[in-house]
Parts: C-alpha cells; sequence; structure tokens
C-alpha cells in the first residue's frame, strides 16, 4: 500500500527530513506496525517446518532495520524542532515503538526459531560471519528472555532500569538548568577565552538580560575551572557541578540522585541475578574482549601503578608553582587553573593562542583529506539533500564510481539541549536477500561552540580531539564491509572494540606531522610554525595527570560499584574508597561526583574502562602508522580491511592481529 501524503512510508535511501512534518510520525507509526506484526506472523508460520537463512534471519533483519531507521527519523527531529506538537509526538510514539522493538526482542517462538537454525546441520556450514551473526542475535534473546515464570519480572526490571537512567538525566538536566550568573562587569570574566566570554554575552541577551550569563555545563566547568582568573567563580562552578543531583551544593536535595542510582544499581543487580550471573558488571562484560570484573581491575590498577611516578612528578611541580604564585592551602578548584597557568610559562604557548590556526571549517576538509590520503576514499558533499535542520552537512563516502555509505556533520551544540559530543547511526550496512546493499550511514554530532559574528569557530585540542574522535567512529561505521545488520555497524560492537576506532584517529592530534598539516591561521592563512607546532606538542603532554588520574578513578569506580553491590555500600562510599585509592586528585566534602556521572545511565555502566582498554589496543597500532608513515596509504589500507571492513565478524583482538600482520609484512619483519 502507497501513502502518497506521508513520506515516513516512502520508500527512499537518505530520509527527505524537510518533506517530514510531525502529524506524519503517528499514522506512519501505526501502518508501520501493522505490516511489521503481519511480517513477523507470517516469518513464524512459513519457517517452522524448516527455518532457513534469507527467510528468517534476513526478512528480520528487513523489520528491525525499518523500526530502527524510523526510530532515529523521530528523534533527529523532536530534538531539531521546538513546539507542542513535536513533544506530543515524542509521547505519542517513542514508547509504543520501544514496546514493539522489546517485543520482538522477548519473542519466544522467534527465539526457538533462531535457535533451531543454528542448531540445524546446514548452519554447521555457515561462513564465520553467519555464525558469529547467529550468536548475537542469540545471546540478546538470552538477556531478554527467563523462563516463563520469571518473564513479567524481567520485563518489570528493564523498565524500571529505563526509567531509572531517564529519571537521572532528567535530575541532572534540571540541576544544570537551576544554576547560572549573571555578571554586570566583565572585569570577573577575566582570563577566560573571548569565544566563551562572547557566548555568555549571547546568552545573557537570549535570556533578556544585560551583560553575561553564565550557564552550568560540560563545557562552561571544564573552561571556568581552567582560565577564569577570579578565584571565587572557580570555587561557584566547581562546587555547583561536583555537587549536581545531590544532597550537598547551592541546590541541595531538590534534584537528588541519591535514590535514583541506589534504586537503579540494585534493580541492575537483580537483572544479573534472573540472567545467571553473580553482578551486572559480569553480565555487561560478556561482550567485551575483557574476560571479568577482576581482568579488568587488574588492568586498571596495573595502570594505576604505572602512573605513580608521573603523579608524584606533577604533584610536586604544581605545588611548587602554586607558591611562587602566592598561593597557600589549595583548593579543588585551583589545580586546573594553576595546571593550565605553569604550562603556558613553561612552554610559551597555549591551547587558546594555538586555536588561531584551527579553525573549524579548515580543520574539517584537511581531516577528509587525511582520510581520503589514508583509505583511498572520497568524500562528495550533498547540498542536493537536506537534513533535519540547515547547519547539518551530508557527505556521499564513494571509492571511485562506488557509494560507500555516507555521513552528516552536525557541527554545533544546541543551547536548548543538555547534549554531548557523539555518533550516531541511522542506518548498518547489509545484503539484502535479493542481494542488494543498503549502505551504512553515520552521524557526527560534534557539539562544538559557535562563532559569532565575523569571527569563525575556533577549535581548542579538546576541540580538535572531539572532532577527530567522533570521526574515527564515522569511518568505522561506513568502511565496514559486513553483510549483515547485527555485524556491520559500530552500534552492534563491544564498548571497547567500538571506541578503539576514536581513540586511534585521536593520535594523529599528538603529532607534529599532522598538527603542521592541518593547521592554517584563520586570518592570514599562514602555516602553523615548526617552533609554535613543537611548543604546542610539550604544553598537551604536560600537566597531565590529573585528567590520566581522573579517568582511572572513574573507570574504578564504575567497576567496583557493579561487582560489589549488596554489601552495603553507597555508591558515594565506593567513590570515596576509590579515589582514596587512586590517590593525586584533590577532595572537597561537598562532591557528589557519583550523583552527576552520567556514563553510569547512557550505556557505560561497568563499561567506563573500555576508554582505556582501547586507549592500550589504539596505541600498539598506531606505532605502526609511526613508523611506516602517519599518511601512509598501505598502512591505512592494512587497517581498513583487517580492522574496519570485518565490522563486529570477529573480536577486535584477531582484526588487531591481523593488521599487525599485515604491516609487518610489508616491512620485511618476521612475526
Amino acid at each position: 500500500m502507497r501513502h502518497p501524503d506521508n513520506p515516513l512510508l516512502q520508500a527512499y535511501d537518505l530520509p527527505p527530513f524537510s518533506d517530514i512534518q510531525a502529524e506524519h510520525f503517528a499514522p506512519a507509526l501505526d501502518q508501520i506496525l501493522v505490516e511489521s506484526r503481519a511480517k513477523v506472523a507470517e516469518t513464524i508460520k512459513t519457517q517452522t517446518p524448516f527455518p532457513t537463512w534469507d527467510d528468517l534471519v534476513l526478512a528480520m533483519d528487513e523489520i528491525h532495520a525499518r523500526l530502527k531507521g524510523f526510530g532515529y527519523v523521530l528523534e533527529r527531529l523532536v530534538c531539531a524542532r521546538a513546539g507542542n506538537a513535536w513533544k506530543q509526538v515524542s509521547v505519542d510514539c517513542r514508547e509504543r515503538l520501544n514496546d514493539y522493538r522489546r517485543s520482538l526482542r522477548q519473542d519466544p517462538e522467534l527465539f526457538q526459531l533462531y535457535q533451531r537454525l543454528a542448531d540445524s546441520q546446514i548452519a554447521a556450514h555457515f561462513s564465520p560471519a553467519r555464525k558469529r551473526t547467529l550468536g548475537k542475535i542469540l545471546r540478546r534473546f538470552r538477556q531478554n528472555s527467563t523462563a516463563s515464570a520469571s518473564q513479567e519480572a524481567l520485563r518489570d526490571l528493564k523498565l524500571r532500569i529505563r526509567g531509572a537512567e531517564m529519571l537521572f538525566l532528567e535530575h541532572l538536566e534540571e540541576a544544570n538548568k537551576a544554576w547560572s550568573q549573571t555578571f554586570d562587569d566583565e572585569a570577573r570574566l577575566s582570563g577566560l577565552p573571548a569565544y566563551f566570554i562572547q557566548q555568555t554575552a549571547d546568552q545573557a541577551r537570549e535570556a533578556g538580560r544585560a551583560g553575561w550569563l553564565l550557564k552550568l555545563t560540560d563545557e562552561s566547568f571544564r573552561i571556568v575551572t581552567r582560565y577564569a582568573d577570579n578565584r571565587l567563580l572557580r570555587e561557584q562552578v566547581y562546587v555547583a557541578y561536583s555537587a549536581r543531583a545531590s544532597d550537598r551544593g547551592p541546590n541541595a536535595g531538590i534534584f537528588d540522585n541519591n535514590e535514583v542510582l541506589r534504586q537503579l544499581l540494585s534493580d541492575r543487580h537483580q537483572l544479573a541475578i534472573l540472567l545467571g550471573y553473580s553482578n551486572y558488571a559480569e553480565l555487561a562484560i560478556e561482550p567485551e574482549q575483557a574476560q571479568s570484573p577482576e581482568q579488568v581491575t587488574a588492568f586498571l590498577m596495573e595502570k594505576l601503578g604505572q602512573q605513580q611516578s608521573v603523579f608524584k612528578q606533577d604533584a610536586e611541580q604544581l605545588k611548587a608553582f602554586a607558591a611562587q604564585e602566592g598561593f597557600g592551602e589549595l583548593r579543588p578548584w585551583d589545580y586546573q587553573y594553576l595546571a593550565e597557568k605553569l604550562r603556558r610559562q613553561t612552554t610559551g604557548v597555549s591551547e587558546q593562542t594555538a586555536s588561531a590556526w584551527f579553525e573549524l571549517e579548515s580543520s574539517f576538509s584537511q581531516l577528509l583529506l587525511i582520510a581520503r590520503d589514508l583509505f583511498g576514499i572520497d568524500f562528495i558533499e550533498r547540498k542536493d539533500l537536506p537534513a533535519w535542520h540547515a547547519k547539518v552537512r551530508l557527505f556521499e563516502v564513494r571509492e571511485r564510481d562506488d557509494t560507500l555509505g555516507y555521513i552528516y556533520f552536525d557541527p554545533f551544540e544546541d543551547g536548548r539541549l543538555n547534549g554531548y559530543p557523539h555518533t550516531s547511526t541511522l542506518r548498518n550496512r547489509r545484503i539484502t536477500a535479493e542481494g542488494r546493499p543498503r549502505y551504512p550511514v553515520a552521524a557526527l554530532h560534534a557539539w562544538l561552540p559557535r562563532g559569532s559574528g565575523s569571527r569563525p569557530t575556533l577549535l581548542d585540542h579538546q576541540h580538535l580531539r572531539t572532532l577527530f574522535h567522533e570521526f574515527g567512529h564515522c569511518l568505522q561505521h561506513v568502511l565496514s564491509r559486513a553483510d549483515y545488520r547485527d555485524i556491520s555497524g559500530i552500534s552492534e560492537l563491544s564498548r571497547d572494540a567500538a571506541e578503539f576506532a576514536g581513540e586511534l584517529l585521536e593520535r594523529w592530534c599528538f603529532s607534529r606531522q599532522c598538527l603542521l598539516r592541518i593547521a592554517r591561521h584563520h586570518e592570514t592563512g599562514a602555516p602553523l610554525p615548526e617552533d609554535v607546532a613543537d611548543q604546542l606538542l610539550v604544553y598537551l603532554n604536560r600537566q597531565t595527570s590529573w585528567e590520566a588520574a581522573r579517568l582511572l578513578r572513574d573507570a574504578l569506580f564504575d567497576m567496583e560499584l557493579h561487582r560489589s553491590h549488596g554489601d552495603g555500600r553507597t555508591a558515594q562510599k565506593v567513590f570515596d574508597e576509590v579515589n582514596a585509592q587512586v590517590g593525586h586528585l584533590p577532595v572537597s566534602p561537598e562532591e557528589r561526583w557519583p550523583n552527576g556521572l552520567d556514563y553510569l545511565v547512557t550505556g557505560y555502566g561497568a563499561g567506563l574502562y573500555t576508554y582505556l582498554w582501547s586507549q592500550t589496543l589504539a596505541g600498539r597500532v598506531f606505532e605502526r602508522f609511526e613508523r611506516n608513515g602517519l599518511f601512509d596509504r598501505h598502512t591505512g589500507r592494512a587497517l581498513r580491511e583487517a580492522i574496519y571492513a570485518a565490522g563486529d565478524s570477529r573480536p577486535l583482538s584477531e582484526s588487531i592481529a591481523a593488521f599487525m600482520q599485515a604491516t609487518d609484512y610489508r616491512a620485511g619483519v618476521s612475526t
């Protein structure tokens, strides 16, 4: 049946975003659910005698892909467009869609059909990719199914967990919104970057106020605690941010996540027990490269031991510098500020001065050229196709005349939303039962500050790293050659495998050769002077232990919190003990970091360690580029073929081993 007036029900390669209105969603979802239920019923009926790959796996893939695509368009447009109609669409459609997708993951008849196919004689001769796909599908069913007596309890637990995660984020967002400061005197903003001061002026104007309006966000915390000369301002922002959504701080008890987190941890533990695990950490780790929570903890403790000498050295340097600057007792809001000042004084450069050479448009163009040189691909901007808002750009990824996929580039933050840099996926690569390819589609949400007036967006090094990191995810998604949806997209990867590509591409940001290649002054077009590049690299590698300690602390806390649930300790007690174990980081009695640690509820519960795990893997791979050349096409081709093209058709460790063997063979090294 065709629906000429509803673009959501038409066949399209990429969504016609500009044609889609709020009123299109509910009737489209009604029709999609009717058609999907009919197809599922037909699949079960026809496959019951003898399940096959094409008519079970690929037929269900079509259904899942359509539902995911609808959900993605819904999410993008609800976020991008304001008004009651769009709010109502979100209420009307999101829960119905999620309920149906959940029912498919729990359908016992489908589960039985997949299991029968996996156990059949013909499946014994399947390719490794097909076997891995079936294994992942069956694992997903097992994590959504128990004995019939427990099925209702499982469903209720998952609903409560999802509800608690959403409430945690809602509290956090409300806590952020509840704190702000308006300034009449710009002198109080001394030391802050010019773009940031302009941003606060713009925010004040949008709010109908004079002066400068400072809001509480991840970025404002980073910028103020690092650059603000006003110590009281640093303290106010630090206390407000570190005690968000808790029983402490300027809005104590109003948006408190203590009980939410307690209930969430209890429900996650019960879920793990119901599914046959000892704790939630075991459940979360199973699809990863690590084997157990104990192995992860040992890995993190080894990393901590390796950092101790650096911790001591940085602490001694900072203490001596603080004395020179007239500081008596150091408080938590002084450390990043003094570390930044020490870096500037000892190197003669800063991220802010260097940002003049890293204008967004120029840097992104160079990033595309680097990907072209490494992987032999081209990026063709498609201005003829609409996106969800005017600032989003679309690139078709090609190899010679063949389309490989698409990347949307969504560069700027949205002041209406409490967002963060990330990569989302509209579609995974797959080959249909008729043999037609469906091209992968990724979206890079960079969440970068906007330029103001004639001043373009200039990237500090953290922004540059963010751009490279998220683009790494996009490349991994669109360069996959896996034929099946469950093993092709980055959303199907284990957390460490998914973070690997982002962590790898970040390494180029710390390379002299890469910095000199991409940097051009935004006013003159002059390249970055070599001596400034050298100074910048020294700057970037000085007093970095504070960030390393924070990441180690959060990863150890996250793992211990989910591994040891039930021992009577609160989340804050676990955090305090881990913080003391790591040492090095300053502590304030008002801090309640667990209440604002959004990683706990955004898919990284018991998985924060994967950033460090993937950093280690990325370091091994990057050594080959350092040896063969950062822009060496042969090494890039080996990376693409051995790791990106494989998708999740095999474990990441096997793909890395294949890459190492390929590059060693080229270099004539015995392996």
